[in-house]
């Protein structure tokens, strides 16, 4: 998507701003304050579909253990289009090749039917900035332990 602004948030036409939306960011130097999800087992890896986003997401960063929500990231515009250029050559314009190219057998082995996210994530985006050296330009808070306000709610019409 074409953005104009230097940050910007996502949601869906499920959803709609909250009424008690407010980001946080650091005092002094205002370095947005995101929350994650620890990749462990009894918050995430027992789940097939939170494993998934942890192992693409490894590809970027093998090291990267944190879960962020798409829609509790907030993105940097330059960061997150020179992302999106180096997944669309990784994966496809449309993430063809995300599990086709990447992991053949597994793909094969699973009928092409894999439980996982179809196109980039919040995850894979930090793990990318943590590969390049910038994840310092946010301030990860755990919500295992701290929790996290959302700052979209679930519309139902």
């Amino acid at each position: 998507a074409n953005v104009k602004t230097e940050w910007f948030m996502i949601t869906n036409s499920y959803h709609q701003v909250s009424r008690h939306v407010d980001l946080m960011f650091t005092p002094g130097k205002f370095v947005p304050v995101v929350p994650f999800t620890p990749a462990t087992y009894p918050f995430c890896l027992k789940y097939p579909y939170c494993k998934e986003i942890i192992m693409l997401s490894q590809r970027w960063n093998p090291k990267h253990k944190q879960v962020i929500l798409d829609m509790d990231m907030l993105y940097h515009t330059k960061e997150r289009n020179a992302f999106c250029r180096e997944w669309r050559e990784r994966n496809g314009d449309n993430g063809e090749d995300l599990y086709a190219v990447h992991q053949p057998l597994r793909w094969k082995l699973r009928e092409e039917k894999i439980i996982g996210p179809k196109g980039p994530t919040g995850t894979d985006y930090l793990a990318y900035l943590g590969r390049e050296g910038k994840a310092s330009m946010y301030k990860m808070t755990d919500r295992s332990l701290y929790g996290a306000r959302a700052p979209f709610v679930k519309v139902y019409k």
